[in-house]
């Protein structure tokens, strides 16, 4: 069944751009700590309001599982628990918005796709597939020089396999000059699927192994296949139908690069946007149902992608960025949180807030992907519609603020 791209890349930008969001105000804005007059954990000299440390310590944090928020630097406001939803919230009480028309920042221009980079990732996307179909795609073929073969050989000294002489599997360029001279020759003409005996002699002053120098020895060998050349014919074999010739198969490569391009400006776009609108706005106090939420979201993300290393969270956050993962939640929540709060009054005051026709239409994208039957499926094993809801809200934010920037376009220089 043929993939569909445009689901794909709608997918991994949903899944994406909130973690480059996310990654980028870890890694970078800890110098913007003034967008919030509530202070930042991103200080090795400042504490939490429980007194312990909030960054740079490898003390482990005791977080109170029914409110993270306890442990924040930031300033709480302490809810009646009846709002849930940012979107409900009225951020602009706790919110001064600077000029966000008009931003000025630079970028670089998207990069080009080059013809010699599809036709190289199609070759490479081609051969990867291809082992698996080899044998059967060249069974009969007759070895030629330039060819590369894979096969197995066993060296015989008198009778008896050498210690050093034998190889499954090997891939071989046919005239590389790899091999002692009569090796590489002896396999031009044989049928993949056959074997054979090739009597060679090593050469008098093998270094490699002076005990076989000057030494006649017989290899047997068997040429399992040779890499099949990249034909329409082989194509549609190895991809199953998925694509049918080259030419489709370029078109993916062409599509996947440009695709990659245009995901690379978008994340450094979505950075500068970011860089741009922080240190204009402030921030001077945080509901906790969003310190709460953002806080548990992390965590389970994180403990998500540890799982994928066999790692948990602890460990997973000890060795990456040596801090536990508490620790390492709550700078996040810490830093993140009030960014949130940022785009939500852009959001309000400029009539960005996602519909529920527009949550829905995403809730599906989901489904699709992941095989889901139905919404609960989504919102109990992937993301809750509120983190759906707010993911949308931050991509129209951003999109609207570059709309309405002065970008200028840099292009790189080798």
């Amino acid at each position: 069944m043929k993939k569909n791209k445009n689901l794909i890349i709608a997918i991994a930008a949903a899944v994406v751009v909130v973690a480059v969001l996310v990654i980028y105000t870890v890694v970078n804005n800890g110098n913007a700590s003034d967008s919030t007059d509530s202070g930042s954990a991103a200080s090795s000299e400042e504490t939490d309001t429980s007194g312990t440390e909030s960054t740079d310590s490898t003390e482990e944090v005791t977080v109170d599982s029914d409110n993270p928020s306890a442990s924040s630097s930031l300033v709480i406001t302490v809810t009646d628990g009846t709002v849930t939803s940012l979107s409900a919230y009225p951020v602009e009480d706790y919110v001064t918005l600077g000029e966000y028309i008009g931003l000025e920042f630079s970028v670089s221009a998207m990069e080009e796709v080059d013809e010699d980079d599809v036709t190289s990732l199609a070759e490479s996307y081609f051969s990867s597939m291809a082992a698996d179909y080899a044998a059967v795609l060249t069974m009969g073929q007759l070895v030629e020089e330039g060819d590369t073969a894979n096969i197995d050989y066993i060296g015989y000294l008198d009778g008896e396999a050498f210690d050093g002489g034998s190889y499954e599997g090997y891939d071989l360029v046919i005239g590389s000059g790899s091999f002692i001279d009569g090796f590489e020759e002896g396999l031009i003409g044989v049928a993949v699927g056959d074997t054979v005996d090739l009597n060679l002699t090593f050469p008098s002053d093998y270094a490699s192994n002076p005990s076989l120098a000057g030494k006649e020895v017989v290899f047997t060998v068997t040429v399992n296949y040779v890499t099949p050349e990249m034909t329409d014919d082989n194509v549609a074999v190895v991809m199953e139908g998925d694509y049918s010739t080259v030419d489709e198969l370029e078109e993916f490569c062409r599509a996947y690069l440009e695709y990659v391009a245009e995901y690379n400006y978008q994340s450094e776009l979505d950075s500068a946007v970011i860089e741009a609108v922080l240190p204009i706005c402030t921030v001077t106090e945080v509901p906790d149902f969003l310190y709460n939420m953002m806080f548990e979201s992390l965590t389970a993300s994180i403990e998500s992608q540890a799982s994928s290393y066999g790692l948990d969270g602890d460990t997973y956050c000890t060795y990456f960025v040596g801090m536990s993962l508490d620790e390492y939640a709550l700078l996040m929540a810490d830093e993140y949180v009030p960014e949130v709060m940022i785009f939500q009054a852009i959001a309000n005051a400029e009539d960005l807030n996602p519909t529920e026709e527009q949550m829905d239409e995403q809730v599906e994208i989901y489904m699709s992907y992941y095989g889901y039957e139905t919404a609960e499926e989504v919102y109990e094993n992937y993301i809750s519609r509120d983190n759906i809801e707010m993911y949308l809200m931050q991509t129209y934010v951003a999109d609207f603020l570059a709309e309405n920037a002065v970008i200028t376009e840099t292009e790189e220089t080798e």
